[in-house]
């Protein structure tokens, strides 16, 4: 064979060959080493199941590869569309095309996409993707707001409106927005509450819910405290200032169930409630009078009203039912005592351990509950006052049924000026239950002052 023959022939077969050996652009047969080899042949924003998606490329994992938005400044190539009208609805490309400076989107026939989502970006009704603006989406019932690149917004203020994460625009809802730490509420046309209440909580002039602080709402010309979970605190003391039931700040009135009067301010005035009968102090209980007799509260020498007949046959009950129940509880008891006999205790204490022991557990004359004629010891068959645990428990749990309470209770002693005395109850009558319950002191329930002597 003529070898030029022969060599001619063998470069049409090499021809042959190589031309088959190119790849088949079909398609479904579409793949990408890289989103920069994707975009440079004008694919973009491919969603899994499209030709050219691969999990290699979709590197958030969010079913979307080669976003548009993350293609470098003249990385995507468009596929060139068969004509260069503005208005075309049809091409012989698919995918982005860019023209007189907006974005097109065709479908894998070359129909123009309108009115339609594609990946994060909005086909308007001409076609032209959405930028800087605002778009309502029949189909899900919601506004969306595309940004200056074209993707939806999302976890995102725009202006006074919140996009959630799904980048709807929120709408009668909470949002709890992660960048500010604060709950904000987004009224029925998407705009936020500020100033306003909603429900149990208060919108403050930036918006934000308040938690853990006063606020005062000029509509109702009241303060509120709102909590640490952001409602209103009502019915309860936040410092020494008092919310009534419907959340506003208690000012110029009796609170807390008659106990306590606040002021004009609204601070609670200390003492406002205690009276001077000249030889004894009292105030006016939910029942009862109630004498005052403490550190601050004293009475005057010839105050001499003797044992209460009234206590006196509850306490008799009292220590009947201890003995019934198995308590090594004696018939005597330590009841009323004078100014003078209590004169003669005191400094017998004193001389025995200082004044400043015997002020711990002895009352100076005047100051001791014992001359009201309503305080009572339990005493022990030993002699003694009543000290045992089993004992101790019964009466701060049943001596409130016979109208007393444990005037000086553990822990209190700040309060009551006494170190703690388990055998020493007060009669107080009916409320004794109530401040039982209350598990407060009677300065603490009554609200009166309490602590060491002034001098």
């Amino acid at each position: 064979m003529n070898k030029r023959l022969f060599l001619k022939m063998s470069l049409v077969t090499l021809s042959i060959l190589a031309l088959f050996s190119q790849p088949v652009l079909a398609e479904e047969n579409i793949h990408f080493s890289s989103c920069k080899e994707a975009w440079a042949n004008g694919y973009a924003d491919i969603h899994e199941g499209d030709p050219g998606y691969s999990a290699k490329l979709d590197r958030d994992h969010d079913g979307v590869a080669c976003e548009l938005k993350n293609a470098p400044k003249g990385a995507f190539k468009a596929k060139q569309a068969a004509t260069t009208q503005t208005d075309t609805t049809s091409s012989t490309a698919s995918g982005w095309v860019k023209q007189d400076g907006s974005w097109y989107y065709f479908d894998g026939n070359g129909n123009l996409v309108k009115n339609a989502w594609q990946g994060n970006y909005y086909l308007k009704a001409d076609g032209k993707m959405a930028q800087s603006e605002w778009i309502y989406d029949s189909s899900y019932q919601a506004w969306y707001y595309l940004k200056s690149d074209g993707s939806y917004a999302y976890s995102i203020w725009q202006g006074n409106y919140y996009l959630k994460s799904d980048g709807k625009m929120a709408k009668s809802e909470w949002v709890y927005d992660d960048s500010y730490q604060a709950w904000y509420y987004l009224t029925s046309d998407g705009s936020y509450a500020y100033s306003a209440w909603q429900g149990n909580y208060y919108l403050k002039s930036d918006g934000k819910m308040a938690k853990g602080e006063w606020v005062y709402d000029d509509s109702y010309q009241a303060w509120y405290y709102l909590t640490s979970d952001g409602s209103y605190a009502y019915n309860t003391w936040q410092g020494n200032y008092y919310l009534k039931s419907d959340g506003k700040m208690a000012v110029n009135e009796w609170v807390d169930g008659g106990r306590y009067y606040v002021g004009a301010t609204g601070l609670w005035k200390a003492n406002s409630k205690v009276s001077n009968k000249g030889s004894y102090y009292s105030l006016q209980g939910k029942y009862d009078e109630i004498i005052v007799a403490n550190k601050h509260y004293p009475m005057s020498k010839d105050y001499y009203p003797g044992e209460n007949a009234t206590a006196k046959a509850a306490f008799l009950k009292l220590i009947a039912q201890m003995q019934k129940e198995g308590y090594a509880i004696s018939d005597n008891y330590s009841g009323f005592r004078s100014y003078a006999t209590q004169a003669q205790l005191y400094q017998s204490y004193v001389n025995q351990e200082g004044q400043a022991a015997a002020d711990r557990y002895s009352a100076r004359p005047g100051y001791s509950e014992h001359q009201t004629g309503l305080a009572f010891d339990v005493i022990g068959t030993d002699g003694q006052l009543v000290e045992d645990a089993g004992a101790a428990q019964w009466l701060l749990d049943y001596a409130p049924d016979y109208g007393f309470v444990v005037r000086y209770p553990r822990g209190k002693e700040s309060v009551t000026g006494y170190m703690h005395e388990e055998w020493h109850l007060r009669y107080i009558g009916k409320e004794a239950k109530e401040i039982a319950a209350s598990g407060l002191t009677l300065e603490e329930y009554y609200g009166f002052d309490g602590g060491d002597y002034l001098d």
